[in-house]
């Protein structure tokens, strides 16, 4: 391509020419090294942040304020900041402690601390110093380091007057009209000494392990137990004001083939209870296949070679323990504590029947007075030789719903148990509520009976049948004729009185309210 040739400069015509064939002024080479080094430096600013060089840069940056030799390019990097940190002053003051001047001779101490235990003891420490010999000798004299330990306990006065009886149960002198006439010549029970003896015995056991130490709660558990009897009867009554405590035992596969879980899975169960009666018929005991069961894994084990002497002697142990038990699941039936009215004696009467005519026996008949009311029950387990106070879960749960193998319905010693010695019947069976309760009002009136406003609670057969619905016969005309309405005889059965049972006194049977009001259980 030709390209047109420009005028010479000096050329006149110049003058006379467009603008736009004015020839472009040549810049400088300086002129184009700058604007390509601007341009470059944009781009740069531009692309640098989104390459490997950032990091590079940064660091160099950082080692340029720390006083380091790096060479930074002039165009990337135009002014560096640096920062010096603020140094502040801190003034520390320091306090010297003064250390009390040393002693020049020994000093004897005496220091007191008092603290309570978790079972309700309060231990009192007293921490006595003396001047001995050289602790060379003295580390060979066992009485140069010892603790003397003293518990002291204040055993409690049997109750024995109206008005002590009355402080426990104030419901006491109207439910029991007769007990005026005994308390005079009534006697504090030896058994009520032999009680808190068994207590203070287990307690010196226990001294040097206080953990185990009888807790004061079990410790006073028994307000009295006084040896009463009627002067115009002869009757004889053990009355024993204490606390309620539940036991859970017992079990019979002829009224009850199977158990609740949280019944025989409860921490001291046991499925017998020392009033136990033949078995009459073939279903078998509900734990039986459980026993059976643990007996097979303990022998078992007991068959494996090699373990420790120890180990053998209680495998070996239990083996034994639970043939027995299980030849009595096979052939006896016990109380039921969940269904049956019963209550639990102490060991500690156990073989004093001959010596002693107030030793209640296993199947001796007991009434229970708590508050405003009265229930019929029997002798029907023995407890701790150390404890007194405890019943059935029926029991226990009738005086109070909120009552369970582990709560007790009553803490304090507020329950009365009258317990009528040497009436137990001579041949067992299970139990008959209805003649439990009949033979305990009989014995009731023996001793001055049941006071007017207050009967003596009926216990519901927890094992009855429902009856059949009974039939509809129509009339001749048609008419479906109702059945006719059951007797006053037939519907009072198991709960009904013979004027010679009812006190003279007494309410109807139908009133099961207290003199007060009250309706509390």
């Amino acid at each position: 391509m030709s390209s047109v040739p420009h005028p010479p400069a000096s050329h006149p015509q110049n003058e006379e020419q467009p603008s736009q064939w004015q020839p472009r002024r040549k810049r400088g080479c300086f002129s184009s090294f700058m604007r390509m080094a601007f341009i470059l430096v944009l781009v740069s600013a531009l692309v640098l942040p989104f390459t490997p060089f950032a990091g590079r840069i940064k660091k160099a940056i950082e080692s340029v304020l720390a006083g380091k030799e790096r060479i930074i390019t002039r165009d990337v990097l135009r002014d560096v900041i640096k920062e010096v940190p603020v140094v502040k002053e801190v003034t520390k003051e320091v306090i010297r402690e003064v250390q009390p001047p040393l002693p020049d001779k020994y000093i004897p101490r005496k220091d007191i601390d008092v603290a309570t235990l978790f079972n309700g003891i309060t231990v009192k420490t007293n921490l006595l110093t003396e001047q001995g010999s050289f602790a060379s000798l003295e580390r060979l004299d066992p009485e140069a380091y010892k603790a003397e330990f003293q518990l002291s306990i204040r055993v409690p006065k049997a109750n024995q007057t109206m008005v002590e009886l009355s402080r426990i149960n104030k419901h006491l002198p109207a439910i029991l009209p007769g007990l005026d006439a005994m308390l005079p010549a009534a006697k504090v029970s030896g058994f009520y000494h032999k009680l808190y003896e068994n207590k203070t015995t287990r307690v010196q056991n226990d001294l040097t392990r206080l953990n185990r130490i009888l807790d004061r709660h079990n410790f006073y558990d028994c307000e009295t137990i006084l040896e009463l009897t009627h002067p115009a009867t002869q009757r004889r009554t053990l009355l024993i004001q204490s606390e309620m405590d539940v036991v859970a035992d017992g079990s019979d596969g002829d009224r009850m083939p199977t158990l609740d879980e949280y019944i025989y899975l409860s921490d001291y169960y046991q499925p017998f209870t020392s009033y136990a009666w033949a078995k009459t018929t073939k279903t078998p005991n509900p734990l039986l296949a459980r026993w059976e069961e643990r007996l097979k894994k303990a022998q078992d084990e007991f068959a494996i070679k090699g373990l420790p002497a120890s180990r053998n002697r209680e495998l070996s142990a239990m083996i034994s323990q639970l043939k027995l038990e299980i030849g009595e699941l096979k052939s006896r039936s016990s109380l039921i504590a969940e269904k049956d009215p019963f209550i639990v004696i102490s060991l500690l009467f156990r073989g004093y029947g001959d010596q002693n005519k107030f030793a209640p026996q296993i199947g001796d008949y007991a009434a229970v007075i708590h508050e405003g009311r009265i229930y019929p029950a029997i002798c029907g387990d023995y407890g701790p030789s150390f404890k007194m106070g405890e019943a059935s879960l029926l029991m226990a749960k009738t005086i109070n719903p909120k009552a369970t193998p582990y709560i007790r319905p009553e803490s304090d010693l507020k329950v009365t148990y009258l317990v009528f010695p040497g009436t137990a019947e001579k041949t067992r069976s299970a139990p008959d509520l209805v003649k439990w309760r009949e033979k305990c009002l009989e014995l009731l009136g023996d001793i001055g009976g049941i006071g007017a406003g207050y009967v003596l609670h009926t216990w519901e057969d927890p094992f009855k049948k429902p009856e059949p619905p009974v039939p509809v016969t129509p009339a001749a005309n048609g008419t479906p004729t109702p059945p006719a309405p059951a007797t006053t005889a037939t519907a009072t059965a198991g709960t009904s009185r013979t004027p010679a049972d009812t006190p003279s006194t007494g309410p109807a049977e139908t009133t099961a309210i207290p003199s007060d009001g009250s309706s509390k259980k």
